[in-house]
């Protein structure tokens, strides 16, 4: 028997959907193709990357590629998750059901080194671990003292861009942090091994400097199913899941350490809790085993938690009153979120509002609020009709809240960073058949940085379809928004081109080896008049780009034609402009090196061409003795508030 066989006929009867489990097979043949072979010879090493959508089954893929591991001979499956216990045991439950021809070791078993290594010796296991600095040494001890290292390792390291990376890069003085410490010398340890990250958000790991040991040599892109919703869906120009609330109003819900905070509740938060109602009680009245969730996530601050959830009880208390007693504000609020819930799902419509006053009514004493937070045991099952689930980071990655309908977001930090704001999305998921029920209130202010960071992920999703190499990989980013925290990047690593500026090459390459693509170059642009410009396809734009030959002697690392290239092709994308300019000038007596953001114009000619549009401004040099007529680029990016950021 296979273990993969396995794998896949659990993920059949949980899915139900064989094009889905087809895909999600194929996903894993492509990670296979890539990693060490485990039973060859000598010591040989990889890493690589399964890039998934949040929420969106990166762990049927994770299971399955596991699975083939174990069939192909990696005697060790290593499966690492961040140091969060209910992600930790989502984690663990998810291998013992999906494994089941395989010994499952958590990290209590770390404790007895000789069981441990008797396990392991015996065959093929599968650790699962947080990423825990004290766990993650007692298993590179226990390993060490079995002296196993002959074996070949899988490890899979779910979020990989959480905790995994060197904290202390931006400090360049070679210190390490302590996890990213552990998890190379994890990786050290076995002579046959790969390495293989998996998250949604990979912008911290490509952004690590070309050939870095954390950063992907292969990507895979893993697809969601029919079922998904996710951006696309709350926040593409289509969007009508979304409500927006004023920013205020988490002042009042997260007042700090004001010592009597008022339990008054904002507007916003009982349009969200009252929309939750009925969404969850049309849901149980059509299934009676449907229990529903609520998300309110608004700060990282404990005290902040403890007042919200005395702020859901006093909803709850102040709801079962009002409906048994027929209080007019608390049923006219109740009819407005049915209306609105009217507009976007068919059922709701034909059910009758007081059908679902009646329920509300008789099941609202069963409300359940939950604090689940660093302080908290609490887990997210969903257990009662209502449940209510306030936190922090403990709820902002990984762990996935079942029927979850309406979500309460204000995380509002001064310096939002794409990855971690995205990590948030704990709506996302496989709510198709509820997507009519689904709303998302958030400020203003955040809609437009999801929106931003949705436009960013769709880039760079389309960058690595269209090209798989990892020679370049480029992040849209909008104004105000990082795509990473700082601390992980290396100074210096990271170029940017932005929005209204001008990128060249220091100097071109005037010998005989430009001969062939200046002469392309001259048949492209041939019908244009010297200091005119015309319309030109991005496409196009790009192929005289990577004609171009500049001297790489005298290079800043800022004008690299790939950069260039495929940012031209992700603003083409995402500004949904497929045209550009493009200007041409001859017989320029260009001769001097120039800073790569300088410019190679001379007086006016920018502003002949329209600003609304890429340019390529294109003038050929003079042939001069030993130097060749060359074409000297200069790419202008339109005006706007974003930037492509790229390591270097």
């Amino acid at each position: 028997m296979k273990h993969r066989d396995q794998t896949l006929l659990l993920l059949q009867k949980q899915i139900g959907n064989s094009d889905e489990v087809k895909d999600i097979n194929e996903t894993a043949e492509r990670v296979a193709e890539h990693w060490v072979n485990p039973l060859s010879g000598g010591k040989e090493e990889t890493n690589g990357l399964i890039y998934g959508l949040v929420q969106s089954g990166k762990t049927g893929v994770l299971t399955v590629t596991g699975a083939m591991g174990a069939d192909e001979g990696y005697r060790t499956l290593i499966i690492l998750t961040s140091d969060n216990d209910p992600l930790y045991e989502q984690t663990l439950g998810r291998a013992q059901e999906a494994f089941p021809g395989i010994d499952i070791l958590g990290k209590k078993d770390f404790k007895d080194t000789a069981a441990f290594l008797q396990r392991i010796k015996g065959g093929t296991c599968a650790i699962v671990t947080t990423k825990n600095a004290a766990l993650l040494k007692t298993l590179i001890e226990n390993f060490k003292q079995g002296r196993v290292k002959g074996l070949g390792c899988l490890i899979i390291d779910d979020e990989a861009d959480q905790a995994s990376l060197n904290t202390k890069a931006k400090k360049a003085d070679g210190s390490r942090s302590t996890i990213n410490d552990r998890i190379a010398a994890l990786r050290g340890f076995f002579q046959k091994n790969t390495y293989l990250q998996v998250t949604a958000t990979p912008q911290a790991l490509f952004l690590q400097t070309p050939g870095h040991d954390f950063r992907p040599k292969f990507t895979v892109l893993s697809h969601p199913g029919a079922a998904y919703v996710g951006g696309e869906d709350f926040f593409g120009d289509q969007s009508t899941l979304v409500r927006e609330f004023a920013l205020n109003d988490i002042a009042t819900l997260a007042p700090g350490p004001q010592p009597a905070p008022s339990l008054h509740i904002p507007k916003s938060l009982l349009n969200a809790l009252d929309t939750f109602m009925i969404g969850a009680t049309f849901k149980r009245k059509s299934d009676p085993d449907q229990n529903c969730a609520f998300l309110c996530h608004v700060s990282t601050r404990t005290s902040d938690h403890k007042h919200i959830v005395d702020l859901l009880r006093v909803y709850k208390t102040d709801l079962t009153a009002g409906i048994k007693a027929s209080k007019a504000s608390v049923v006219q609020r109740l009819r407005e979120a049915y209306d609105d819930l009217t507009s976007t799902h068919a059922g709701i419509k034909t059910t009758k509002f007081e059908e679902l006053l009646e329920s509300i009514e008789f099941f609202s004493p069963g409300i359940t609020v939950k604090l689940v937070n660093g302080e908290t045991d609490e887990d997210v099952a969903v257990r009662s009709p209502y449940n209510l689930f306030v936190g922090g980071n403990k709820l902002g990655r990984g762990v996935t809240i079942k029927n979850l309908l309406v979500s309460y977001y204000g995380r509002n930090p001064k310096n939002p960073q794409a990855d971690t704001v995205l990590q948030h999305a704990r709506m996302y998921g496989y709510r198709r058949k509820d997507i009519g029920l689904l709303r998302l209130f958030l400020p203003k202010e955040l809609h437009i940085v999801f929106k931003a960071i949705n436009n960013m992920e769709k880039g760079l999703r389309d960058l690595i379809a269209r090209r798989p190499s990892e020679e370049f990989r480029g992040i849209y980013v909008e104004s105000g928004l990082s795509a990473t925290r700082k601390n992980v990047l290396a100074p210096g690593a990271i170029g940017v081109y932005s929005g209204g500026s001008t990128y060249n090459p220091a100097q071109i390459l005037r010998d005989s080896s430009t001969k062939a693509s200046t002469e392309k170059i001259d048949k492209k642009v041939a019908d244009i008049a010297n200091k005119n410009h015309r319309d030109i396809s991005i496409e196009d734009l790009k192929e005289i780009v990577a004609l171009t030959m500049p001297d790489q002697s005298v290079s800043e690392h800022v004008w690299n034609p790939i950069a260039v290239a495929e940012s031209l092709i992700q603003y083409a994308t995402i500004s949904k402009q497929k045209i550009g300019y493009v200007y041409v000038d001859r017989e320029r007596g260009l001769k001097e090196s120039r800073r790569e953001t300088q410019g190679v114009l001379e007086g006016g000619e920018s502003k002949t061409v329209p600003s609304d549009k890429i340019t390529l401004f294109l003038l050929r040099t003079k042939s001069e003795g030993n130097r060749n007529a060359v074409w000297w680029p200069q790419i202008r990016f339109p005006d706007g508030p974003y930037a492509f950021a790229f390591a270097v």
